[in-house]
């Protein structure tokens, strides 16, 4: 029979897994944690309310939605209480983090909605940000779902080179002018 871990063990996990991540959106941390299988769901949104409730991790604004990230006293915990998890739960979370960390740190700086139109189109909105600062801010019409889809799939391995063409294009007459 497999032991089942208690609910302190999950905080802990869970402030862990923030900490090697950075702020992360509540779906983001269920895709991590889920996949990875270290959590279940309703194990993580008990732990995610009674964190933030103790102040061990704070809510922030984000065009994603909710971002959690840890706050000093959640740092702190997870300094007082390095062995309460067992070892093998935080060795998966180290060696798995780092290419989630990467995918989610560029989902908050491109991020993608589709808007389905009362004509029955669909509106892609792509945005680039940097920090707080919208860089780019485009809207796309499509015929179809499955091309809105396509388009925001694309945007993030894309949003980076679309956006230096833009500036460039745009840009070249200030540079011969000077």
């Amino acid at each position: 029979m497999q032991r089942r871990p208690s609910a302190l063990e999950n905080k802990l996990l869970l402030l862990h897994a923030i900490d090697r991540l950075g702020a992360v959106t509540a779906q983001q941390l269920l895709h991590f944690l889920i996949e990875n299988e270290l959590m279940d769901y309703i194990s993580i949104q008990l732990a995610l309310a009674e964190l933030v409730e103790a102040g061990l991790l704070r809510k922030q604004p984000h065009s994603l939605g909710t971002l959690y990230a840890l706050t000093g006293k959640g740092r702190d915990t997870l300094y007082l209480f390095p062995n309460r998890v067992p070892h093998s739960r935080v060795i998966a979370v180290d060696q798995t983090a780092e290419p989630w960390r990467v995918r989610f740190r560029r989902e908050k700086q491109m991020p993608s909605d589709i808007v389905k139109e009362q004509n029955g189109e669909y509106t892609v909105c792509l945005r680039l940000l940097e920090k707080d600062t919208e860089l780019l801010n485009l809207r796309v019409s499509v015929p179809t779902h499955k091309a809105a889809e396509r388009f925001a799939n694309a945007w993030i391995a894309q949003a980076t080179s679309i956006y230096a063409h833009i500036v460039h294009s745009l840009g070249e007459g200030e540079t011969e002018a000077k």
